[in-house]
Formats: C-alpha cells, structure tokens, sequence
C-alpha cells in the first residue's frame, strides 16, 4: 500500500467564491480569511493498494482475502484480475474546525474541505493510472449508486484491507458506515472497457451529487434488473 499526501494543485479561492456565489464585499473579505486559515493546515490525504481478484461468482468477489458483496461489482470486475482498493480525505486538520454558532461559515468551511477532497481523489486517480500505465478505468464505490448495487455496509470490509486507516491516513468509520472526515471517499478502481459510472446505474431523482444521467442500455449491459429480482 502507499500513502500520498503531497499534491501539485492548489485549490482555487475565486473558483470557490464563483460557486457559492459569494458577491457581497463584507462576505467576500470573510471568506477569503477563512480561506487563508485552510490553507495553513490543509493536509488532503490519499492510500491505495494493488489487489488481486482471488475468486469471483455471481454475489461478489474476493480481493485479497477479504469478500465483497455485490453482484455489480462481480459483473464489473468480470475481466479484471487486478484492482486498486483506495480512500481519499480532505483530512483530519480541517475536520477538526468547526464553526458553532455560524451556519454560513460552517457551509462554506464544507465547500473548502470538499475542494481539497478533490485534490486528493484527482491526484490519486491520476497517480494510479500512470504508474501502473492503465487505460481507461472506471471506480465503484459502496453506497455510491442505487440502494443494494454495493451497499454502504461494505465499507467495512474495504478499510479492512488498508487495517489501521484511522492512524494511516486519519479516517474512521461510524456505526453507520459514514466516514470521517465526511469530505472522505472510498472505492475500488479497476480497468475496464465499459465507461461505467455508479451515477449511470442509480435511479434516484433530484440526487444534488448526480455527475451523469441514468443510463437505461448500461442498467440492462450489467443484467441489475435481473440482480434486483434476484434478491425481492
């Protein structure tokens, strides 16, 4: 496994106050204070690992000893013996400043954190591919996309394969299986051929996380109808 926590990019303060639209003279200089302050202790992390598929059937895979469950994930990973386990975090140090009394700072405090998740999960991917000179990839990610494709259960058994995350790169789990920090992704990276995206095969309306429409020809290509019945 390897640690990353160097990155090139910075993130950008008027890109930030264009999204938030932020216009107003006294909440622009307020902002830009609480910028300067996040990029004193910014510290955005990633960890990845090569893993191996070591058997597969129709309810899951094995990846280095541990079992996951999903059909979805199996189906995906149908011609791929090698994939890329991985958790990236905007990082303990800004998850540990929080704004109280001041919903507006602590939403904008959100909106910086979640720019700096950014970094790492770009960077990450971006690494990934050029050492190990992959193609075209794509990423599943446990309660990613529609409830049941690979649920968010299976967090558990993907941070087990890192062991100790909390002390590596200062995430946790919750009972619930959320993370923390909460600007934290995890997910699996693998090569692939069929431009897949959990947003392509999720049904849920209005989701403001939506980066892709669904896709109704990749929902029938990866048989989730079928998987879906299957467990009624």
């Amino acid at each position: 496994m390897e640690i990353l926590d160097r990155f090139k990019d910075e993130v950008n303060c008027g890109e930030l106050l264009r999204k938030l639209r932020i216009n107003e003279p006294a909440d622009e200089e307020e902002f830009k204070r609480i910028f300067e302050r996040s990029k004193s202790i910014a510290r955005p992390k990633a960890i990845y690992m090569e893993g191996y598929v070591e058997s597969r059937n129709d309810d899951g895979v094995v990846i280095n000893g541990v079992k996951f469950e999903s059909a979805t994930l199996s189906k995906n990973l149908e011609k791929s013996g090698r994939v890329f386990p991985y958790i990236a975090t905007c990082g303990a140090e800004l998850d540990s400043v929080k704004f109280p009394d001041d919903f507006l700072k602590e939403y904008w405090w959100d909106a910086i954190k979640a720019a700096y998740l950014n970094i790492a999960r770009k960077n990450l991917m971006e690494y990934i591919k050029k050492r190990f000179l992959l193609d075209k990839t794509a990423t599943m990610v446990p309660g990613g996309s529609e409830q049941g494709l690979w649920p968010i259960q299976q967090q558990k058994q993907l941070f087990s394969l890192f062991g100790d995350v909390e002390k590596l790169i200062g995430v946790r789990l919750t009972e619930s299986c959320l993370m923390i920090p909460n600007k934290s992704v995890s997910g699996i990276l693998f090569s692939t051929e069929i431009e897949y995206s959990g947003c392509k095969v999720c049904r849920r309306k209005n989701c403001p996380g939506r980066t892709a429409e669904f896709d109704q020809e990749m929902w029938e290509k990866l048989g989730i109808e079928a998987i879906s019945n299957l467990r009624k």
